[in-house]
């Protein structure tokens, strides 16, 4: 399933550059907009036929089960926001080992319309669909919960090549796949998907993705008691998240006994 998405991004990027569609860089940087609409061409040509295809080779190998829940459990306003603020502070806590990473090659999305539409709607509901839903499942049916949760993060984490944000997205998928299970809804992880990357979006367009937050803040102390909040509020939060794991993975493994 990874090489299929890897494939396809590789192939239609290839094409792209073949057609003169990134040709004029310094059009580019001079007009964010048009930059933000390729790329959003780019992206939808690439994922939306990888996600077809990934679908067709899971048929041809037999799958079985869904390839994603709906359930209303995904708007649960109070896990929602839990969910949010857990994501904030992993990558508060996380912040030093990113700093030990090298900086990916380029990370400009544009502006406007287009981008907001690649960041806010299609990265969210076709990353979602395939790694929550397609993969996450698939891996459930065979190898169990926790395995599908640890290794549809690790899928998602790939897909985002460059090293940092590869660890960074395995990271949040871990954090995704969990409310997906937890709720039964990719709802939840859509919108949560969404709200990351609105976040992300907005430290970019301010210029501010690459200030560390013990830049931004100022205060060594006032840095020391929001790294102590973050770190707290993320141990207790992977408690709460292996407790519930383990839960549901003797849940699964009682439910052939009770057929």
């Amino acid at each position: 399933m990874l090489g299929i998405v890897l494939g396809m991004q590789f192939v239609v990027g290839a094409v792209a550059l073949a057609a003169g569609f990134f040709s004029g860089s310094a059009v580019d940087a001079s007009d964010p907009a048009l930059r933000g609409a390729r790329l959003a061409a780019v992206y939808v040509a690439s994922m939306l036929p990888a996600y077809v295809l990934v679908l067709v080779y899971r048929r041809f190998r037999g799958g079985r089960g869904p390839v994603g829940r709906f359930a209303f459990g995904g708007w649960n306003p109070a896990l929602l926001v839990w969910a949010f603020v857990f994501m904030l502070a992993v990558g508060v806590v996380c912040e030093p080992l990113f700093d030990l990473l090298p900086e990916p090659a380029d990370t400009d999305l544009g502006r406007g319309g287009w981008t907001l539409f690649s960041v806010l709607v299609a990265a969210p509901v076709l990353e979602e669909l395939l790694c929550r839903g397609v993969v996450l499942e698939s891996l459930r049916g065979r190898y169990g919960t926790v395995a599908a949760w640890f290794f549809s993060s690790l899928f998602f984490g790939v897909l985002h090549g460059q090293l940092l944000l590869a660890v960074n997205a395995f990271v949040i998928g871990a954090i995704l796949g969990y409310i997906y299970l937890v709720t039964g809804s990719l709802w939840a992880s859509m919108l949560l998907h969404a709200l990351n990357n609105a976040a992300a979006y907005l430290l970019m367009a301010a210029g501010l993705s690459d200030t560390l937050l013990i830049d931004l803040v100022g205060s060594r102390t006032l840095y020391a008691i929001i790294y102590i909040g973050a770190l707290v509020v993320t141990a207790v939060s992977a408690w709460m998240m292996r407790r519930t794991l383990s839960r549901l993975r003797a849940g699964a493994e009682k439910e052939p006994a009770a057929q």
